[in-house]
Order: C-alpha cells, then structure tokens, then sequence
C-alpha cells in the first residue's frame, strides 16, 4: 500500500475511534478543523497528490486616525484561518483586525495564519505613545476609579465560596463570620488597580497556607502548618506568590491577571484546576462589578470559587 493511503487509512480510522472523537473534542477547534480538511483532502485521490507545506505567517500593522488603534493585516500567501493574539488580552479571528490599545507602551501582537499544510507564527510589536484620554469608563473606571483603587476580601460570611455550580444551589464550603479572624492573613490583603493597567498584590507581611481536600497542606512541600504564617515563610520556589506587580485586563464580563504568581484571594485557585505551583495568567469572570462591590467566579474543574471584595 502506497504510503500516503496507509496514512490516510490511519487518520480515518482515527477519526471513526470513539475514544478519538472524545479527545477531539478536546482540541482547539482550529486543530480540528485542520485535521478534518485533511481527511477530506486525502480521500480525492484525482484532486489532491499531496499537501502543501505550512504557511510563513506574515502581517502588516498600519496606523489609522486614532493613536490608540491599529490596523492588523494577515499577508500570508493562502491562509484561510487567522488566529490573533493582540497582546492586550483580546483575540481575533478575521483577517483584518482593529485593534485598540487604550493604554501607552509596547504589546506583543501574535498570528497564526493556517492552509491545508498546517500553520505558521509570526510576532510584531506595536508601540502606543498614549494614554486614551477616553478610556477610563465602564468596567475600568469601576475597578480603578480611573487612577488607583485598593480592594479588600469583604469581611462577612461567605466572602469565600465553593460549590459544585455557579449558583450555588449547593455549597460545599464557606467562610464563617469566624474566619475573618481565624483567617486574618486573607482578609488584610491588598489589591490594587491602576488605570494604566498596573495590578499590585500586597500580603501585608503574612499570607494564609491554604489545604487540600484531604486537610493537608498545599503544595505539600510548603514546609508549614495550615493557617496565617508569615510572608518570608514561602519557600524560593513558590516566592513568586508574594507580594508583587503584575498587571491586568478587563472587559465587560472578565478579569484577567497577567504576571507570574497572580492570583485573587486564594493561591491555588486557577482556571480548571487547583494548583500547586504559580501561575502566569488567570481569568475570572466578573459576577457583579460597582463603585463598592466587586464579585468574581472562577471555574476550577470539580466546580466554582467564588471571591467577594470591596474598596479598602
């Protein structure tokens, strides 16, 4: 058999496996579509001989009128998939994109550019001279107060939350009104946003060592109790969970934190998971967001966190 049929063979038999098609469903959906583009191309043996090479991704990026947006333009020879990472926390997907930059400094724009041969990657910088003067409103006026602005875990039962749902129609644990003692090391923690998207975690000298499911504490080899313990008790391994500047993103519905170490309220709480090392970004989705109050969910796999803060 013809090498390029045995292989072809292969990828359809994979695609007609059940337990692939539960895995593929796990799959960016650009890979998905990459891998049934090629199956159906395979199968015209009068059409198609053999597959492209991978695309040399290429963009242009244009000024337009207003200082704070650009134009991003996909100049790759074929692609017909485009998969933009703007550097600001937002994705596009056309071939021509308008991006904004509300903010000045330098962003890391990135684009994958895909044909029937697979993908290619290309990165360019774009430099903002300015401030949008504008760009304090919605959600970034309310977190920041279009300067700076200091939130606290809120000081009542329940400010921590978990539970199988969202909703929280059952709940598997909550903070007491006892804990804002018991817990004091969380609730004097400071975080602070900027306008300029600068976002400062402060332990104020301690910080909690949280446990696992089984009461242990975590990471295992924290080498202390459970409970408050002093700031300069975090091993170098885990240091990057201090007291730090990160910086952040949010929109209508999300909070992204970006930095290494970035977190809310609690360490080991991160998209679809408990973890036992840092992280270099994490999204929350914003519940409530006023002037007093702000509210976020995090989906951690088994079920969702939920974090309740005010101004300090």
């Amino acid at each position: 058999m013809p090498e390029r049929n045995k292989w072809h063979t292969s990828l359809l038999y994979f695609l007609s496996n059940n337990d692939s098609l539960l895995y593929m469903k796990k799959l960016n959906p650009f890979v998905l579509l990459m891998a049934v583009l090629i199956s159906m191309a395979a199968c015209n043996k009068e059409e198609v001989t053999e597959l492209p090479a991978p695309p040399t991704a290429s963009f242009d990026i244009q000024t337009t009128g207003d200082p704070n947006r650009v134009l991003l333009i996909d100049q790759t020879p074929g692609a017909f998939l485009h998969k933009w990472d703007l550097g600001n926390g937002e994705e596009a997907d056309s071939s021509v994109v308008e991006a904004y930059y509300p903010f000045k400094g330098t962003y890391t724009v990135t684009l994958q550019s895909f044909n029937a041969g697979g993908f290619g990657t290309a990165s360019k910088q774009v430099t903002i001279d300015q401030d949008d003067p504008d760009a304090c409103s919605g959600n970034i006026a309310l977190l920041t107060s279009c300067s700076t602005k200091t939130w606290v875990l809120e000081p009542i039962a329940g400010a921590l939350i978990v539970g199988p749902d969202e909703n929280f129609s059952t709940v598997w644990w909550q903070n007491s009104l006892a804990d804002v003692t018991v817990r004091s090391c969380m609730f004097n923690d400071e975080y602070t946003f900027g306008l300029d998207g600068t976002f400062e975690y402060d332990n104020k000298g301690d910080f909690w060592a949280d446990t696992d499911n089984s009461g242990n504490v975590t990471p295992p080899d924290l080498g202390v109790a459970p409970g408050c313990q002093p700031s300069t008790a975090w091993p170098p391994q885990y240091s990057a969970w201090n007291s730090n500047i990160h910086s952040f993103v949010v929109n209508a519905t999300e909070l992204t934190l970006n930095g290494e170490g970035v977190f809310l309220a609690l360490y080991k709480v991160a998209n679809g998971m408990e973890v036992t090392t840092p992280q270099s970004s994490i999204t929350y989705q914003i519940k409530e967001l006023t002037e007093s109050r702000l509210v976020v969910l995090i989906n951690f796999g088994p079920g969702f966190w939920q974090f309740t803060f005010i101004p300090k």
